[in-house]
């Protein structure tokens, strides 16, 4: 399964950087995620790229803050208001990681592209479609980086 994420730029820069090895959420998706292509949110509005999720640790906010706290790349306060009243929390451990050499603008290949609140499911999704027919016309790598490795999670989900 893969997905679409909104995730701040200040937290994308930390992803892409190394520093941010967790993504915390407040829902987990009801399938094995195989890829999560990133959204940024405003003021950037892009898909920048995607990680691969290595396991996904379930637990109190405080639990899941002491286990991840050295590189969930986020401060204690702002975590602690994101998981506002939650029994739950989600980390999604970071694995794999590619930033796209020029983000994708999805309001420019999908008239009805919306941002997810939290996430969305990409498997046969108008934007899923899009960016595949996107990828499959870089082949010279100028825009994703490509030719990815045969094993490359983004081909094995544009190419099954």
């Amino acid at each position: 399964m893969n997905i679409l994420l909104s995730i701040k730029p200040e937290y994308t820069k930390k992803i892409f950087s190394g520093e941010k090895k967790y993504e915390f959420r407040k829902q987990r998706p009801v399938s094995r995620i195989d890829m999560v292509l990133i959204y940024e949110s405003a003021p950037s509005k892009n898909i920048v790229g995607w990680f691969t999720v290595k396991r996904i640790l379930t637990g109190s906010p405080k639990d899941i803050w002491e286990r991840c706290k050295s590189s969930g790349g986020i401060e204690r306060k702002e975590y602690f208001t994101y998981c506002n009243d939650k029994k739950v929390i989600y980390a999604l451990e970071i694995d794999s990681i590619l930033q796209f050499r020029a983000p994708i603008n999805p309001f420019e290949i999908c008239s009805d592209f919306r941002p997810p609140q939290n996430f969305s499911y990409l498997d046969s999704s108008p934007i899923s479609n899009a960016i595949k027919m996107l990828v499959d016309d870089d082949m010279d790598g100028t825009q994703f980086g490509l030719p990815f490795a045969h094993d490359s999670p983004l081909l094995r989900w544009l190419r099954p």
